[in-house]
């Protein structure tokens, strides 16, 4: 090829070479033209800085956010009930008689048979672990013996933690008390022969055996003082705190005027599947005589939120509250086709509504999602 033919042919590869470029960019203009890609990167930078979406809100649940006076107490279902049962510990030997459910018994008096023979209640903190008789070591299970018999009037000693001469004579007295005769009057305390709990008097609540059994445990007992219990909201648990005062309505509508005397935030694993407790309050009586003719019944609280002002502010349903970290909260408010998430501040919380003191753009006549 010739000077003159290569200069020719470069040329035109020149030429060939802009004309695909020029269909390039003009192919790439009209695409732009068509998808307006910045709009695209703009509603994607929107995005990023917002924390809306797009759903299809008339699936969704909502009420209104209104503004007002927040009611000045709070009203809870509750229940009468005495603390949670603990079982006896299994018998020893065949038992041949049983308690009856809902009996109540005091200390020395019979909580089931074996072998023939009454099993009474004892009580105390720590299990009887061993034999008890004259010439053992010293140890605090002889001083909870000692006051056992001491309460009855068989022990006419000083209680303390040393078994002697007087603890012996007890024993034989309280064994003889039992219509044990001959041998079986030893002073000498077997652990097997009496029925044992933190406190006394008990309640039977269930009978665990039948005649006949072994190795089992006879019942479930609880004490005998009764209290109320009521589950809350987590907002609630939020709100209250042990010492606020509360008011209780009895079956018979008297009331009752005491305090909130533990506020459980729950949370805490029952061991059932991975389920937790639920948030609650407890109301003590002091005074049974309140409350004992009642037995286990429903009733109501009434707790007044001292905090309450007369000042007008926002109130949302409790059910459209969102928890988040600490005891922070947020709401999902609908507007238009979006859902935006906006956190606030709670006041009080009473009955299904909870005051809103931070709003952050919330504002009355907004529509928040609710459970």
């Amino acid at each position: 090829m010739t000077r003159t033919e290569a200069r020719r042919f470069s040329k035109r590869r020149r030429i060939i070479t802009i004309i695909i470029v020029l269909i390039a960019v003009i192919g790439l203009t009209a695409t732009c033209v068509i998808t307006r890609p910045w709009t695209l990167i703009g509603h994607m930078t929107a995005g990023s800085q917002s924390s809306s979406q797009n759903i299809d809100v008339t699936t969704l649940r909502a009420q209104p956010v209104t503004k007002g006076v927040l009611n000045a107490e709070t009203r809870l279902g509750a229940t009468l009930q005495y603390d949670d049962a603990s079982d006896f510990a299994a018998a020893t030997g065949i038992i041949t008689q049983l308690p009856v459910a809902g009996k109540q018994i005091n200390t020395g008096e019979q909580v089931y048979e074996m072998d023939g023979v009454p099993v009474p209640l004892f009580h105390g903190e720590r299990p009887f672990w061993r034999t008890i008789e004259v010439g053992i070591a010293d140890g605090p299970d002889v001083t909870q013996l000692e006051q056992n018999l001491k309460e009855l009037g068989f022990y006419t000693g000083e209680v303390g933690p040393h078994a002697n001469w007087l603890t012996r004579e007890a024993i034989k007295q309280w064994q003889r008390s039992l219509g044990l005769t001959g041998d079986a009057v030893n002073g000498v305390f077997n652990p097997g022969s009496v029925a044992l709990s933190a406190s006394a008097p008990i309640r039977i609540k269930t009978v665990n055996a039948k005649l006949g059994d072994t190795n089992v445990s006879p019942a479930s007992y609880t004490g005998v003082t009764l209290h109320a219990q009521s589950t809350i909201t987590a907002t609630q648990a939020a709100t209250f705190k042990a010492g606020d005062k509360a008011q209780v309505i009895l079956p018979d509508n008297t009331t009752v005027d005491t305090t909130l005397a533990t506020v459980d935030q729950g949370g805490q694993s029952t061991g059932k599947d991975g389920q937790v407790t639920s948030p609650s309050v407890r109301i003590d009586f002091p005074d049974q005589t309140q409350v004992a003719q009642f037995g286990p019944a429903a009733i109501q609280v009434i707790v007044p939120n001292a905090a309450a002002a007369n000042t007008e502010t926002l109130i949302v349903p409790v059910t459209a509250l969102i928890a988040g970290a600490g005891n922070s909260y947020a709401v999902e408010v609908i507007r238009g086709n979006e859902i935006k998430r906006i956190t606030v501040g709670i006041g009080l919380v009473a009955g299904a509504q909870a005051q809103i003191t931070k709003a952050n753009g919330l504002k009355e006549g907004d529509k928040v999602v609710v459970s």
